[in-house]
């Protein structure tokens, strides 16, 4: 498929929500949120990916191995694993998998469910819930990073990809793919 038509198909399924969180400024425009969909997983909002070394972290932060993961501690483990099962050795494999996996149409990472505070990270397989995080935390990378959400689309998708600009992407293509992939959706009818 090429870039033409894979920027076609997802502005056809995924083009008037792209618009409507594009339009709740500030935010990047919808042709952002549609290359990084197509980065992502091509326009598929059931995707999922199991991240093996988030998981290993986040089990030694589980095992008192390791103070914590990024922002997350034990406690926010053990808080997340109490809110999605009854039982409490199902809570914890089922919570270091969903936190440790990445979820929808831009891929967000099942922990980022602690820090936005949401009700288990299967909520990121809707793709209105989803880009309502995806924004949020858009908003959150250009705000540490004192980025312009206008304009700094290179550094958006590489703290997307990386978690802060001017880091190496684990593609090297992944930042001029969404710039490219940008302009052909800008130039869709």
């Amino acid at each position: 498929m090429t870039d033409q038509e894979l920027m076609q198909s997802i502005k056809t399924k995924w083009g008037s929500l792209f618009d409507s969180v594009a339009a709740q400024a500030p935010a990047p425009p919808a042709a952002f949120f549609a290359a990084l969909t197509a980065n992502e997983t091509g326009g598929n909002p059931l995707a999922t990916r199991q991240e093996p070394a988030v998981l290993a972290a986040l089990h030694a932060v589980l095992m008192n191995r390791k103070p914590a993961y990024g922002s997350i501690g034990r406690a926010d483990i053990l808080g997340y694993a109490q809110q999605i099962t009854a039982t409490l050795n199902m809570q914890l494999v089922v919570a270091i998998d969903q936190l440790s996996t990445s979820y929808g149409l831009v891929q967000i990472m099942g922990y980022e469910a602690i820090p936005y505070n949401l009700k288990g990270a299967l909520v990121l397989q809707d793709p209105a819930s989803e880009l309502v995080v995806a924004l949020k935390m858009l908003r959150d990378f250009a705000t540490r990073s004192q980025l312009d959400l206008a304009s700094d689309f290179s550094e958006l998708f590489d703290c997307w990809n990386t978690g802060r600009p001017h880091a190496p992407t684990f593609d090297p293509a992944y930042i001029p793919n969404g710039l490219q992939r940008m302009q052909v959706y800008q130039a869709l009818p």
